[in-house]
């Protein structure tokens, strides 16, 4: 395959899929995909959430969902290539949507997500455009390999992790703590790196046009941001069972007093006092 992009040919890459496969990686590159967590991440002992130490001071808050989320193309065109399932396809990466809603119907977030859009915008030289099949959003599932530890605050429930909030956890504050533990394999800032680009390079493509945006509408005042919850993500195995070691070292780093550092930016100003000019 010769991947023509702005007419620059990239080299020709070696097919690893039959042709016809639905994977969004179907040819080999030589590029190492960060593993979320990156190459320090341990497990938490098996005692650590039946330590009396830990039962003393933890006390269960607000019930969270993190979720695994994707869209791709619609049920009126399926043969159109759209939505996060096209990125992937052209950059050749396992891609998804990794956050947390507190919903109580999780399914009322994919509604929000199908709205705004949520990263559907690429930074072209032109300006800001919009690509097309962002707007059928999806909860995937997990498949982790390992269950979660004796007396953890976190379950595998259907497609979604339930994570206990400690008490005194707020909602922002635990989304970006999970980003810091997760960044290392950010689609966004992947791309700016020296592997991301060499990658890009292979394909013939621009990394800052690969990175994604999102539109937001405020009545009159719209504002564009970056879509940050994207992450190089493989579902099955180890991927998943990090993601559930992070999640667990969250709430006993927290509780344990081992790490309440509030994250860098954390008080950056809410996006309704933030404007951003668009054009």
């Amino acid at each position: 395959m010769t991947t023509m992009i702005q007419g620059t040919p990239a080299l020709p890459l070696r097919r690893i899929q039959p042709i016809g496969s639905a994977a969004a990686v179907t040819h080999y590159l030589k590029t190492q995909w960060p593993r979320v967590g990156g190459p320090s991440l341990r497990a938490l002992p098996d005692t650590a959430f039946t330590e009396p130490s830990f039962i003393a001071r933890y006390q269960p808050g607000t019930l969270t969902f993190p979720y695994l989320a994707a869209c791709g193309p619609s049920f009126d065109d399926h043969l159109a290539s759209s939505g996060l399932k096209a990125v992937a396809d052209r950059l050749h990466m396992p891609i998804y949507k990794l956050a947390a809603t507190e919903l109580a119907d999780p399914r009322r977030r994919l509604d929000a997500l199908d709205r705004d859009r949520y990263a559907s915008h690429v930074s072209t030289p032109g300006g800001y455009v919009e690509e097309p099949g962002f707007k059928t959003w999806t909860f995937q599932q997990f498949l982790p390999k390992r269950e979660p530890l004796p007396g953890s605050p976190v379950s595998l429930d259907g497609r979604l992790f339930a994570l206990r909030r400690p008490h005194d956890m707020g909602k922002r504050v635990f989304e970006k703590l999970l980003h810091r533990h997760i960044r290392n394999a950010s689609l966004n800032e992947f791309l700016l790196t020296t592997a991301g680009r060499a990658h890009c390079a292979a394909l013939g493509l621009v990394p800052e046009e690969q990175q994604r945006w999102t539109h937001y509408r405020f009545g009159p005042v719209p504002r564009i941001d970056k879509a940050e919850e994207l992450y190089i993500f493989r579902p099955g195995g180890e991927d998943s069972d990090r993601f559930l070691i992070i999640l667990e070292r969250i709430v006993h780093d927290w509780v344990m007093g081992k790490d309440r550092r509030l994250p860098r930016n954390w008080r950056d100003r809410s996006q309704y006092r933030r404007r951003r000019s668009w054009g």
